[in-house]
């Protein structure tokens, strides 16, 4: 039998219980430490997650790093300490995992990257939203080509904001210096689902303000046009800044089109001489693996195997330019070129 993968978790919060889920999926690794710098945190994480296996607590990271045993690292910590993290964590000979976004900025992505590199260990991002059921469906669709060539897509991804008593209300949450705002925060998923279907975008237009959230020193309410490399147009409607949340998306093909609604729970398309047809996300959910089982067995098996990892951190490098961008051009005026 294989000898499992030893993994430690850094951050303790509600994403760090999220991946730990993941990894208790994965029969080939497991969770031996978590790092919080909060007193009791990690202890209190380790009592939820743990499954009888001994998981030990530190609030000195470094201590956990000097683990000889524990081969890598889950970076589940508030956005702004991404970069930070990865590196020290590859600088320990650790292989790394690290949710969205990557980073708030180009220069710390490529930093993180380098660092990898440099200590020749593996960097995974955490763009689980690939493998949401209705996303992994439609991704599939276009892709078969039976709808033809994406031209065009347009998503809506907005609701209410962080205010004090909100499930993830957390202060680092509140200023743009440690979060970055809802293009990285939130929709650095809705960004990556544009390139997976689009390609790589060559320029970036965007309007921003805030308007009703004056808990939060950044924008609520954004607007942002994309041009794509191979000619598509992408359009993100993104924010806090409605009493009434909506996320939905439509997405044109040569030969068709596909529409759906998380309002309704439901995936529409229609192409050439065909019907308009449904799916229900229940009916989708049954037909795909778990998202963060997914990508927790995909860097893991990436790892044991010594293969490449599915979502490379060049993937969150790109996604974090385009909000990088977004937020130059709304501020300048300005139609942005890629790459930053």
């Amino acid at each position: 039998m294989m000898e499992e993968l030893l993994i430690g978790l850094i951050g303790a919060g509600n994403m760090g219980k999220s991946l730990a889920s993941g990894v208790a999926a994965c029969d080939l690794a497991r969770i031996a430490a978590i790092s919080d710098p909060v007193e009791g945190a990690a202890e209190a994480a380790a009592e939820d997650i743990s499954e009888g296996d001994e998981i030990d607590t530190y609030t000195d990271l470094g201590e956990m790093l000097a683990r000889e045993d524990i081969a890598a690292t889950l970076v589940a910590a508030p956005n702004y300490l991404h970069p930070e993290l990865v590196i020290r964590s590859a600088e320990a000979g650790k292989h790394v995992f690290c949710e969205k976004p990557m980073a708030l900025n180009v220069a710390d992505a490529r930093s993180m990257i380098e660092a990898c590199e440099t200590n020749d260990v593996k960097l995974m991002i955490g763009q689980v939203l690939r493998y949401n059921s209705r996303v992994a469906f439609i991704l599939e669709m276009i892709r078969n080509g039976d709808l033809g060539k994406p031209f065009g897509m347009q998503i809506s991804r907005i609701g209410g904001g962080w205010t004090a008593g909100s499930k993830y209300h957390a202060p680092w949450r509140l200023k743009k210096e440690t979060c970055g705002g809802p293009l990285f925060e939130i929709s650095a998923h809705e960004i990556d689902f544009m390139r997976q279907v689009l390609g790589e975008a060559c320029t970036v237009y965007a309007s921003m303000d805030n308007y009703v959230s004056p808990e939060v020193d950044y924008e609520d309410f954004v607007q942002m046009v994309i041009n794509f490399e191979e000619g598509g147009r992408g359009a993100l409607l993104a924010g806090h800044a409605a009493r009434v949340g909506k996320n939905d998306g439509k997405i044109f093909l040569t030969a068709g089109t596909i529409y759906y609604d998380n309002s309704i729970g439901e995936v529409t398309w229609l192409g050439e001489g065909e019907e308009i047809q449904k799916i229900s996300y229940d009916e989708l959910d049954g037909r795909y693996e778990r998202g963060v089982n997914r990508e927790i067995r995909e860097f893991v098996e990436a790892v044991v195997d010594d293969a490449e990892v599915t979502i490379p951190g060049i993937e969150g490098l790109r996604n974090t330019e385009i909000a990088q961008a977004a937020g130059i051009s709304a501020a300048s005026n300005r139609v942005v070129e890629l790459p930053l």
